[in-house]
Formats: C-alpha cells, structure tokens, sequence
C-alpha cells in the first residue's frame, strides 16, 4: 500500500491501519481512511487511551457508523422534501393510502444503510473479520426494510383494488397475504444465506429436505389458499354476502376471507370464524342470488279447523259475492258448473285454481287472487296457495309466493301482512284456525252446563245469571 499515505500516523495506529484500508487504487479511499483513523488517533490522544489496534478498530467503525448515518439521514430529509412537495401536486388514492401507512418514511430508512455500506467497504479491509460482520449486518437491516415496504406496498394496492375494482368483491385476501408471506420467507432466507455466507440457491436446494415439516407447520395455510383459489374460481362467496355454514353457528354476512378464516358476522352481532377449507369439504348455503334477484321466498302455512270445511250455503254464496275481486271468479265458476265443465286447475278462462265446492277452495281462490293484485308480491315469479295433508292440528294452508324486495326487514313485514289479512279473512269464509285448547277453554267448558250464581266469575270476569226454562 502506499505508506507515504499513512507517514504521519503512529505506529500502532498505521499497522491498524494497514489491516483497514482496503488495498485499492483510488487515492480519494486512502485519503478517507487516513483522515478516520487520524480522528480516531486524536479521539484516544484527547481521552489519554492507549492505542490498542482492536479498540482503534472498533472505535474507526463507530465513526464510519455516525458519519454515514449522518450524511444518510441528511439525504433522507433532503428525499422526503421532494416526494413531499411533488406528492401535493400530484394527488392520488394510493399515494394518499401510501401515506398514512408511512412507506415513504419507512422506505426512506434505507439510505443510511447504504451510506454506511458503502463506507465500511471502502474504507474497511474487505476481508477482515470486523468488516464481513458489519457488512453482513448492513445487508440483513436493508433486507427487512425492502420486505415491509414491499409488503405495504401490496397491502395498499389490494386496499385500492379492492374498494374501486373488486366489484364483485371477490376473496382475494388470502392471496395478498400469500405474497406478503412468499416476501418474508424469502427475506428469511436470505438472513441465512447472509449469516452462513452462502448462495440462496444452495439453500433453496436444501429446503427440499424439509418439505414435509414445512407442509405440516403451514398445513392450514395451503389447505386455506386452496380454498380461496376454489372460492374465488368457483365465484362461491363475495365479502358481503349472506352465507349459513352447517353444522356451525355460522349464519350471517362475510366480513372476511383470508388465508386462516373465514369471518361472518351473524345476526345478533357476534363473529363466527370458519377455516376456508371447510367451506369446500362442507356445504353451506349462501343468500346471494336471492339478494340479486331482488326478491324473497314466502312458504308459510296457517292451520285450518277441519270442521269448519264445509259445502257453502247459498247465504254464504251471497254474501261472498259482495267481496269486489271474488265477484267475477264465482259468476263464472257458477256458469262453468251450471254447463257441466267446471275445471279446478288450467282453466281455460284463465280462472285461478280453486273450487266452488266447498268454503276453503273458495278461499283459496280469493286468496291467489289477492296475492295477484298485491304490489309487495312478486308477479313474475311461482306463486300458489294449496292446501297439504291434513293432520291431528288441522289442514294446512300453504302460501308460496315472492316478494318484490330482498330487504329483510320489509320482507318480514310484508309476509306479516299477508298472513295477517288471512286472520282477518277467515270468518268471512266461515273458516276457522285450529288451536288447542287451552286451560282456560277446558274450564269454561266445565261450567257452561251448570248453574252459576249471579255476579260469581270465572277468571275474574262476572257471570250473568243464568235462567232455566220450567
């Protein structure tokens, strides 16, 4: 090396030197080195220190240490000045999401460390012990700043796509977390390769070794992206979506879909998490096409008393033909019957189905043709009112029809209203709703055959006194 460089050194000082410097031929490096170990030398003459090579080492990297971050954290203001003032010219969501999370200021931590790489090899034998180690440290801190800002990089993209362009709101979560997870598996593997001084293909050859123990430790992880990747194909659930997972709790809209769970929150406010995987292995039912369609199901039934079926009397006739849209269905039912031709289903008149023989077909009749002039019911859809077999609590009356909206709450409150206008119908028919008898019912049926005195009650309600004929 040229020993003139180093002519006004002490001894130990230019041996530690000799050890330092890296042999080049670019003066500007010997100039550099010279003008560190000179302050170095000073440092250990003002603090009355004996000049020991290894303590002169150490504290040469100190200084190259704060010099560099110095100059770095100069130049990294200097940088965010700039992005800063073009950043207020040019605004845009994902600079503005870029600033929130930071990534200009967290990305900007990389220049002092490139500063102090660039002196330690510089000024630094490349070969010593110090060196490699310092350098080794330097390259595994810019690693883990480039893999978080590359991972808030690609969160901010999927949180911009996501809102604007992910219209159908498909799953893909769980594939910006895979990407986030590829990064930080390969930062690790370069912290390895670094530390062991070896090339990352060598150990990416070697993981092979391993695959078993990987596959068990990230088993949820692979089999929760092939769910997504299946869920996302098979475009089977969109955040937002109401979804009931069988054999779970799970009955409510999806709130997530990531790589680990599935998040629903139900209806009472409470949060079910679903592994991915079981919604492909499972079944489950999702209420989306519903939700599309705009339109929800109504299949209820209401219990008729049996013995209130009955032929209808010619009074009763007479007065249900006083009701406006039963007026024209029963004067042709009657003409088709008087001609021998009565039909209870395709009617060649286009009659709705039911019959005249007894009170409840009636009743049918009257309620399809309700359900048909009713704006809340869908009229493009199946609609039909029967009845299904009878049992010990009576005969069923089924309603099965769509309402116009999928809204829950007007849904409830339009299928209220139809069953509501049956109740209220029924009598006019002379039908009656089957209910058990209650204890109540038994003991009034109790003391309807016997005597009471006047003004005793039963269930606190004052009896009339009762008068026998002679």
């Amino acid at each position: 090396m040229n020993t003139q460089l180093l002519c006004s050194i002490p001894g130990d000082v230019s041996q530690a030197m000799t050890d330092a410097v890296v042999p080049t031929a670019e003066g500007e490096t010997y100039e550099i080195a010279k003008l560190l170990m000179g302050a170095v030398s000073w440092i250990f003459d003002q603090l009355g220190l004996a000049h020991h090579s290894s303590m002169e080492l150490f504290v040469y990297a100190v200084l190259v240490f704060l010099i560099s971050w110095g100059v770095g954290i100069i130049t990294q203001y200097v940088i965010l000045f700039v992005v800063d003032q073009i950043g207020k010219k040019w605004k845009g969501d994902i600079y503005d999401e870029l600033t929130k999370a930071h990534f200009f200021h967290k990305a900007s931590r990389i220049i002092p460390a490139i500063f102090f790489l660039i002196m330690i090899q510089f000024t630094m034998q490349q070969h010593s012990s110090l060196s490699s180690w310092l350098s080794r440290l330097t390259w595994i801190y810019l690693m883990f700043i480039v893999a978080r800002c590359l991972t808030i990089l690609v969160k901010v993209i999927w949180n911009h796509v996501d809102e604007r362009e992910n219209k159908r709101r498909l799953p893909l979560k769980g594939l910006i977390q895979l990407i986030c997870g590829i990064v930080w598996i390969l930062f690790g593997i370069g912290v390895v390769s670094v530390i062991v001084d070896k090339s990352p293909g060598t150990l990416l050859a070697g993981l092979g070794v391993f695959a078993s123990v990987l596959m068990l430790i990230f088993k949820d992880s692979i089999l929760g992206l092939v769910a997504g990747v299946q869920l996302s194909e098979n475009d089977s659930v969109h955040v937002g979506d109401w979804i009931a997972v069988d054999g779970t709790n799970a009955n409510g809209t999806v709130q997530e879909v990531s790589l680990t769970e599935v998040k629903i929150q139900n209806w009472d406010k409470t949060v079910s998490s679903v592994p991915p995987y079981n919604l492909i292995s499972g079944t489950f039912t999702t209420y989306r096409p519903m939700q599309e369609s705009n339109t929800r199901r109504i299949a209820r039934t209401y219990l008729i008393d049996s013995e209130s079926v009955v032929e209808p009397s010619d009074e009763l006739m007479e007065r249900l033909a006083g009701i406006p849209i039963l007026k024209d269905w029963l004067e042709k039912k009657k003409a088709q019957k008087a001609a021998g031709r009565e039909y209870c289903v395709n009617n060649p008149e286009g009659l709705v189905d039911g019959t005249i023989d007894t009170n409840l077909g009636i009743f049918r009749a009257y309620l399809k043709l309700w359900l048909l002039s009713n704006p809340d019911i869908s009229q493009v859809d199946t609609q039909f009112v029967n009845t299904l077999q009878q049992s010990a609590n009576g005969i069923p009356l089924q309603v099965y029809c769509f309402t116009s909206t999928s809204a829950w709450i007007a849904y409830e409150g339009i299928q209220s209203a139809v069953f509501e206008h049956i109740a209220a119908m029924l009598t006019k028919f002379d039908l009656f709703v089957f209910e058990n008898s209650s204890s109540r019912a038994t003991v009034l049926e109790g003391v309807m055959g016997r005597d009471l005195p006047a003004g005793e009650s039963v269930f606190g309600v004052p009896q009339p006194m009762i008068v026998k004929n002679s």
